[in-house]
């Protein structure tokens, strides 16, 4: 192993810049925390510091674009570099034309280090791996936070700890360290994540909500939310512009639901940032999760009522949507449904004008109860609704190819079981 790690360690640590406190490089042979993730055998850690490079934006490595509001550009690292002596489970880098905003270095996610198993732990075998996991996960963090705070500390003098977020559920503390043009932000959640956020100078935020949404009064955010509304010919009404979190194996499709809802209605939070403060219990479900609690908090922090009914309501729905407001919904689901849902989604991307059939009696007896509790659930967007087919327009969690999906109307009566409405 030893000769190993020397035969890599040309690879591993790239050319050093003077002006960079050796400390942030650590040893050079950082370990990651889930090895499977691919590498990206380079030390970036040099080019994260360097103006140009956000300017032009400009890093090495493999990068794919990922969906964003309208005037933003976000891009993910897919194969993760080594960074300020560790190698981070994921890598995304925020901005727009003018180059780059932010660059967060997530070093540990509970979401991505537990990932999803359905109904949680319900074996004695199950139990014990889970409560051994979460003392592997515990000990990563706290080592983390040890390691990272010292190299920073090393190279940057003591940090100034600050807060973000009004509303208590969503409270948030952090680190902040300056190095020459940077603010360096180590943000560490217990049972949750560690992560590195990487500021220009005088531009790290101080607050959950945009500083351009915060600005508006209330007639303006509805303005502004109104703009975002699309009619075509045969009548649908859709909302426009609501960016995509891709869930991925985690049990977050309430989160990343909420996260691509509250992007849109001007709130600043990451996925992560959301599950942080909801309280999961690293089973692999959301089981014990406080998510209505999170969902008000959102409401709160935007300045906006959030009300959560047990019943899908045509009506209710069409007038939040025109008034450029998307709707979250909890639905019951079965493998047959969804099954058919995507399906019907890929016959309709070669034939746009393909309406989702009406549901048969048949159909309709076997759709998963509402009420069922234990049943298997899901979140999803509601963006639209078409009147000539009776049906909602929505968006999954799971990628740009799950946008624009149809499902009837009755469908959704019979098995949403909380929906969620943010008013103004």
């Amino acid at each position: 192993m030893k000769r190993l790690l020397l035969l890599l360690l040309p690879f591993l640590v790239a050319p050093r810049a003077e002006a960079i406190p050796n400390t942030f490089f650590g040893n050079g042979i950082g370990i990651p925390i889930i090895p499977a993730f691919p590498r990206f055998n380079a030390d970036l850690t040099e080019e994260f510091l360097t103006v140009d490079k956000w300017k032009r934006q400009e890093f090495s490595g493999p990068w794919r674009d990922e969906p964003a509001l309208e005037g933003e550009k976000v891009r993910r690292m897919e194969a993760l570099p080594l960074v300020f002596g560790e190698v981070p489970m994921s890598v995304t880098t925020s901005g727009d034309e003018s180059g780059v905003s932010e660059i967060t270095l997530g070093f540990l996610d509970a979401g991505l280090y537990f990932g999803y198993h359905f109904g949680g732990e319900e074996t004695r075998e199950q139990r014990e791996a889970g409560r051994d996991k979460r003392q592997e996960f515990e000990r990563h963090f706290e080592e983390l936070v040890e390691r990272l705070g010292e190299r920073l500390k090393e190279g940057c003098g003591r940090g100034k700890p600050g807060v973000i977020g009004a509303t208590p559920l969503l409270r948030t503390e952090y680190v902040d360290y300056v190095w020459e043009d940077f603010v360096l932000r180590l943000v560490a959640r217990p049972e949750h994540s560690v992560s590195l956020h990487l500021f220009k100078r005088d531009a790290a935020p101080t607050a959950y909500v945009s500083s351009e949404f915060a600005a508006l009064d209330r007639r303006e955010r509805a303005a502004r939310f109104a703009s975002a509304v699309e009619r075509n010919e045969a009548g649908e009404v859709s909302v426009q512009g609501i960016p995509m979190f891709v869930q991925g194996e985690t049990p977050f499709c309430g989160i990343n639901s909420l996260a691509m809802t509250s992007r849109y209605l001007g709130l600043r939070a990451t996925p992560v940032d959301l599950a942080g403060s909801a309280g999961f219990e690293n089973t692999g479900s959301a089981g014990g999760s406080n998510l209505i609690g999170l969902y008000r908090a959102v409401g709160d922090e935007l300045g906006m009522r959030t009300s959560i009914v047990p019943n899908f309501d045509r009506d209710k729905v069409l007038k939040s949507l025109e008034e450029g407001l998307p709707v979250i919904v909890w639905r019951r689901v079965s493998m047959e449904r969804e099954k058919a849902h995507r399906h019907f989604a890929a016959a309709r991307r070669q034939n746009p004008a393909l309406a989702p059939p009406a549901l048969t009696p048949e159909e309709l007896a076997k759709l998963p109860e509402r009420d069922g509790r234990g049943l298997p659930s899901h979140a999803s967007v509601i963006t639209g609704y078409s009147p000539a087919t009776n049906s909602v327009i929505y968006a999954e969690p799971w990628g740009e190819d799950t946008r624009d999906r149809r499902m009837r109307v009755e469908e959704l009566e019979a098995t949403a079981y909380a929906v969620f409405y943010f008013k103004l």
